[in-house]
């Protein structure tokens, strides 16, 4: 009897321990994953950056962007239902630099635990291409407006993918449940990218090698310039929000004439009258480009494709 008490006794420790130990497993191992069926709730700055988390997260994550589509991110002022998203957000996916410097600022006001992911972080430009603005405008205040590192990266299609798999990493911390899914879709789509760029190439390769010369309404393509063999000759404003003076439109006006620049290109996001006046007076047509602001519908490849489809059409005459 007294043997039997013993085993019967051994075996309840034995379930107990068993049970504590299930009981003190459970929190480290839960945290790392989502709940089963849950998607992440992403929110991203900009319109098209969502566009890429919704390649690599697919039925996986549910995105959002702060900015409204065509609007302009250096000037945003964010919104009380800006604070909201990003409260509820488990990842938050901006660029960093000078180009949504608001969403840090709101981060730290809301207090969030999300993880943040800032693509543009440690990316340096290109060879041949100056930490701030690489046309001439020397001596000039709006020379000195950006002295730090223009922040477009995007639009050159190589970041592009440094965005993609910056993305898929994020996602997978997040989800660990899904990391290969979120690895294998990133993979799958910067291939796209790649496909694209080849594409993009040869399309830039019809325009004549003396007519491969950019005019942007603001300094957004030097990365996208760089990479497409195009010079970028000038800008209409180097400062969102400031209106060039009489002096500096008629220096680019005459620089338009000399270099023989074909086209003008404008933003959605910017009011396109000044730049019609100065084609008008350069006696040059005016297309349409998207840096910031894409129209709403389009993703990044979308974006892009359209991009070189306008600078062809522009350039080439």
């Amino acid at each position: 009897m007294h043997r039997r008490w013993t085993v019967l006794g051994l075996l309840v420790l034995a379930g107990l321990l068993v049970a504590a130990c299930g009981q003190s497993a459970t929190p480290t191992v839960q945290p790392a994953a989502m709940p089963s069926g849950q998607r992440v709730v992403v929110v991203t700055s900009l319109p098209i950056f969502a566009t890429m988390v919704e390649a690599v997260g697919g039925d996986l994550v549910s995105v959002s962007a702060v900015l409204p589509p065509g609007t302009d991110p250096h000037t945003y002022q964010p919104a009380p239902r800006d604070v909201a998203k990003l409260a509820q957000a488990a990842l938050v996916v901006y660029n960093g630099g000078d180009l949504d410097p608001w969403m840090e600022r709101q981060l730290e006001a809301v207090g969030s635990r999300a993880r943040v992911v800032a693509l543009s972080a440690g990316l340096e430009p290109p060879p041949g291409i100056e930490a701030g603005h690489e046309h001439e405008h020397e001596g000039t205040p709006e020379a000195e407006h950006e002295q730090g590192v223009n922040p477009h990266f995007w639009l050159d299609p190589d970041f592009g993918i440094v965005y993609v798999e910056r993305i898929a990493e994020a996602l997978a911390e997040v989800d660990p449940a899904h990391a290969e899914t979120y690895r294998a879709n990133a993979e799958r789509y910067s291939q796209e990218i790649r496909t694209f760029d080849e594409w993009a190439k040869g399309q830039i390769a019809t325009i004549p090698p003396e007519r491969r010369k950019l005019v942007t309404f603001h300094d957004a393509f030097p990365y996208f310039a760089a990479h497409y063999g195009l010079e970028l000759v000038g800008v209409v404003i180097l400062s969102p929000g400031r209106e060039p003076s009489p002096q500096e439109v008629a220096q680019l006006v005459e620089r338009i004439r000399q270099e023989g620049v074909p086209a003008i290109f404008v933003e959605p996001q910017f009011n396109p009258k000044l730049a019609q006046t100065i084609a008008q007076e350069a006696g040059v047509r005016v297309l349409e480009l998207y840096s910031d602001a894409a129209p709403a519908g389009l993703d990044y490849l979308g974006m892009m494709r359209q991009n070189v489809t306008n600078v062809v059409e522009g350039l080439r005459g």
